[in-house]
């Protein structure tokens, strides 16, 4: 009983809002011959848009899913506007009206692309357009074509429109055509001059220093990018003639023109590496594919002897698209970041790969290295209390603290020691530039191999660094209390050191934030390293007169070569100091207690506390879990860089879900079957490549 009379009540809502509807249409309709004004006429337009896609149907959310509902109003329209000439004749009018006020040229040249020449100035402008009031439809295209078309589902309903329906609207737009209106359509002479305008734009860009300096052209003439403009005319003067044959093979050829610049821009790609990337030359490659594919739009439509629906309707669509990613600051960001951050994860990954060891020889010279970095370790944990015991503001203690930090790990860095923790954010990098192979069986069972590699080496780094600084800062208390008589470390600033780490305190959390610090540091590293090519620094060091003057002509070609290979390290080191050290005194002074946890360094700061407080607080619980905390403290520092990068590196390379699903089933197989494989070298691996140093 309740069933049937819940389908009642909704049978009589779907009634009372069709009648509405119906009714609504009539007003609307019978409005048209009142709109003189132009302004008023493309408000109405919008208003008949807004009735198409009305959504009051019980069941329009599926409707709406398929594009049916809008296209089904849309033949009831043309249905109901057959019955009332009258009705019609003043809908055309409006149509036809619309169409010889508003410039198509604007349709064709700025509806949906770029406006400015710059990715800062594109986003300054996209966000002046949330903030603004919108200007008068009439005002730009652009704007009409949002207020007709702003849902985004729009493009998917136009581009169902069906062939007898799409006659039907054109047929609408030429109904009773008066005298005064004999050239009211102005689309084919637009189009005509879009393609020159959109043509000019593509050769400016194409030819700009930026691109053309990435191309092996030896001339600028010689680039697809200047024959561009002669192919167009050639066609255009072609199409004017009327020949068809003579027509159809210039476009054809100019087509060929359009292929060979996407070509050069695959090209302008691959130069990335050796020339670096900068946030507007990926902005302006973005704006050539986009201005390219418009262009070969354009000539499409204008090919066809007779108006084609199908690529009408599919062109109209597009267009709608692209100019509501025209209005999203997030489309913008997604669009032009992501070959950015591709190439700075890239150096990223080169960099990592010296951190992947590969056979038993490579995984001792790693605990070896790793000794090194927690020997020079102990020092910084040291200078930092001896800094603390100075009593310095919060502010001086924080710079002298990132000096401390930033010197100890550059020293680490030329020495050809490594830090265990800096490692993750490097080698996830590495790590996605395998994963592009993941969908055959070897390359599947590489990537596993790798992983394990890859753990393996992050377990040997933090343990190396461990299990040298911690005997290292008892050695220096030991020799510091026998020419001194006392410790380096007050009795409280032991205890508090244990404290600082205890497993039931903030010291994970704090951790956790030290992990993303550790990260953003690789994204200095791969930046800088970037901008190093970007500029042709190598170059330009080389060549450098002062240079020169001090070491000689082949002592500069020296300094070059030494800041291309360690710019990358140097900046990734300085970088990650400052933030350990910075960012808890400028979270206290903005009143968050956010401080830092690095395993190395808390490591370091129990060592030198534990003669401090003597062998008997090891039987203690305090002790032990501090140890705890500690073991927590690494793998979190681990666990959250290496999980951030790798989430970059796999958004910026397009690893889809199914394949990042089936990469950790692979690994827990892996790790199932030959779990101590992840920790030690066991068995004989023979290196898939060479590993280089693992001291960088």
């Amino acid at each position: 009983m309740f069933t049937k009379i819940k389908a009642f009540r909704n049978r009589f809502i779907q009634y009372k809002r069709s009648s509405k509807v119906h009714s609504d249409l009539d007003v609307l309709l019978g409005s048209a011959a009142e709109q003189k004004q132009l302004e008023d006429q493309l408000q109405w337009l919008v208003r008949l848009l807004q009735w198409v896609r009305y959504e009051g149907a019980v069941d329009a959310h599926i409707e709406k899913e398929t594009g049916r509902l809008p296209v089904a109003r849309l033949r009831y329209l043309l249905m109901v506007l057959e019955r009332n000439p009258q009705w019609k004749k003043s809908v055309a009018v409006i149509l036809r009206t619309v169409v010889h006020e508003v410039s198509g040229l604007e349709l064709y040249t700025e509806t949906g692309l770029p406006r400015e020449l710059g990715l800062w100035s594109e986003l300054s402008d996209r966000l002046m357009m949330k903030m603004l009031p919108t200007p008068p439809l009439d005002h730009e295209l652009g704007y009409l074509f949002w207020a007709l078309f702003p849902e985004k589902e729009d493009p998917l309903w136009v581009a169902s429109i069906d062939p007898a329906t799409f006659e039907r609207l054109v047929e609408l737009f030429n109904y009773e055509v008066g005298t005064d209106e004999k050239d009211w359509n102005r689309f084919g002479m637009d189009l005509e001059d879009a393609l020159v305008y959109l043509v000019i734009q593509v050769r400016a860009i194409g030819l700009s220093p930026a691109i053309r300096y990435r191309l092996d052209k030896p001339n600028f003439r010689d680039s697809a990018f200047f024959a561009l403009v002669r192919g167009l005319e050639e066609f255009m003067n072609a199409y004017h003639a009327g020949d068809r044959n003579l027509a159809l093979e210039k476009a054809s050829r100019f087509r060929m023109i359009i292929w060979e610049c996407r070509r050069e821009m695959a090209q302008v790609h691959k130069h990335l590496d050796e020339y670096g990337v900068s946030v507007n030359l990926v902005f302006q490659m973005a704006r050539l594919r986009t201005y390219l594919q418009r262009v070969d739009s354009l000539l499409e439509i204008l090919l066809n002897e007779r108006v084609d629906s199908k690529k009408v309707t599919s062109f109209l669509s597009k267009l709608i698209e692209e100019n509501q990613d025209l209005r999203s600051i997030s489309s913008l960001l997604s669009q032009n970041v992501s070959l950015l951050a591709r190439k700075v994860v890239e150096r990223a990954a080169e960099t990592g790969e010296h951190y992947i060891t590969r056979t038993k020889d490579e995984y001792r010279r790693m605990l070896q290295a790793a000794g090194g970095g927690g020997a020079l370790t102990a020092i910084t944990v040291y200078v930092k209390t001896g800094i603390l015991a100075l009593g310095l503001s919060s502010f001086m203690e924080g710079v002298f603290a990132s000096m401390n930090y930033a010197l100890s790990f550059v020293a680490i860095h030329l020495a050809g020691f490594t830090l265990g923790t800096k490692q993750p954010a490097m080698t996830a990098p590495a790590l996605a530039a395998k994963m592009q192979d993941v969908d055959s069986e070897k390359g599947m069972n590489d990537l596993v191999t790798d992983i394990t590699h890859l753990i393996r080496s992050q377990v040997a780094a933090i343990a190396g660094n461990v299990m040298f600084v911690v005997p290292c800062v008892i050695l220096i208390d030991a020799l510091f209390f026998v020419l001194f008589g006392g410790h380096l470390m007050s009795h409280e600033k032991a205890v508090y050191a244990f404290k600082s780490v205890d497993i039931f305190g903030p010291a994970l959390l704090f951790a956790a934030f030290t992990g993303v610090l550790l990260w953003f540091s690789s994204l200095f590293a791969g930046w800088a390293d970037n901008w190093f090519a970007l500029n042709s620094l190598r170059k330009t060091l080389a060549r450098s007169p002062t240079l020169k003057a001090v070491f000689g002509k082949r002592g500069a070609r020296s300094v070059a070569v030494f800041f291309e290979n360690n710019i990358s390290g140097l900046v990734g080191n300085i970088s990650l100091g400052i933030l350990l050290g910075m960012t808890p005194e400028i979270m206290k002074f903005i009143g968050l207690h956010l401080d830092v946890r690095h395993v190395t360094l808390s490591s370091g700061t129990l060592g030198g506390a534990l003669p401090v407080l003597g062998v008997d607080f090891m039987k203690t619980w305090d002790f032990w879990r501090a140890v705890i905390g500690i073991f927590f403290i690494g793998a979190l520092n681990v666990l959250v860089s290496f999980g951030m990068a790798l989430w970059v590196a796999i958004k910026a390379r397009g690893i889809n879900p199914p394949q990042r699903k089936a990469i950790r089933q692979a690994v827990m197989k892996r790790f199932f079957s030959s779990p101590l494989s992840f920790f030690l070298p066991v068995g004989s691996t023979v290196p898939k490549s060479s590993s280089g140093n693992h001291g960088h």
